[in-house]
């Protein structure tokens, strides 16, 4: 398995070669909804998008205080991602690191074809689970998603993935994801989305949410969403979160 990982990522390095596909000017996230976005964070940038949840999910509050997810521009076609979450409930507080991963642009938007990147994730274990936990619930061991976007107008767009999510016990379960997004004056858009797993059981689920993003300039955002469980509909989330980023690499040669 490691090795067909090595080949598959060989692959896209060899692919991506000549292409540009990095973002310009204003920074484009992955939060506040569901959806990743195919744009890949600039050459020697650092981006954090981070957020503060609150979620109710079969008749229990937790709180994600908060979670984090960090990108890195290795190069035009690459970037590099780690996503944390501090989790509180009213059992315990914990700290996880969820994934490490990288993101490879594929092709631009062209006619009918949409911006295109793939994301890979390896799900980092989680060792404060206790045996039986580990045993009673499959653990996620990684996923691979495409992520695209198509612009329908200057100030509609629709975001969309489509992937797979691995587990240790060798069973696997599809992932969908469809945000169309409005822009809204020079400084905000808005979105509503859909998004779940497949083929449903009792792990599945499928939700709606909406929510605000603002830039207070081009390279920091606040945002607010909330989304609601199809499946169980009493299950909800509502979330607040700030995206930054800056030049590493102008920092260091500044000194």
């Amino acid at each position: 398995m490691a090795r067909k990982f090595i080949y598959l990522f060989s692959f896209f390095f060899l692919f991506l070669f000549g292409v540009r596909a990095q973002e310009n000017g204003r920074m484009e996230t992955d939060r506040p909804d569901q959806t990743e976005s195919p744009f890949i964070v600039k050459k020697g940038y650092f981006q954090l998008e981070s957020g503060f949840n609150k979620n109710y999910i079969s008749s229990e509050i937790e709180y994600f205080l908060p979670t984090t997810l960090i990108k890195l521009g290795l190069n035009k076609k690459v970037e590099f991602r780690y996503l944390s979450v501090l989790n509180a409930s009213s059992q315990k507080i914990r700290f996880k690191n969820e994934a490490i991963g990288l993101k490879f642009f594929l092709f631009d938007e062209k006619g009918i074809l949409p911006k295109t990147s793939l994301i890979a994730h390896y799900h980092l274990g989680d060792l404060k689970r206790d045996l039986a936990d580990l045993n009673r619930i499959p653990h996620s061991v990684g996923d691979a998603v495409i992520t695209s976007q198509h612009q329908l107008s200057n100030t509609l767009s629709i975001g969309y993935n489509y992937g797979i999510e691995f587990h240790n016990d060798g069973k696997h379960e599809g992932i969908f994801r469809i945000a169309p997004g409005l822009t809204i004056g020079k400084n905000m858009y808005a979105y509503v989305e859909t998004f779940g797993r497949f083929p449903l059981n009792m792990y599945e689920d499928i939700w709606v949410d909406g929510g605000l993003a603002y830039y207070i300039n081009d390279d920091f955002k606040l945002d607010v969403s909330a989304g609601r469980s199809i499946k169980k509909s009493r299950d909800y989330y509502l979330a607040l979160g700030f995206s930054y980023r800056f030049n590493v690499l102008g920092s260091f040669a500044a000194k």
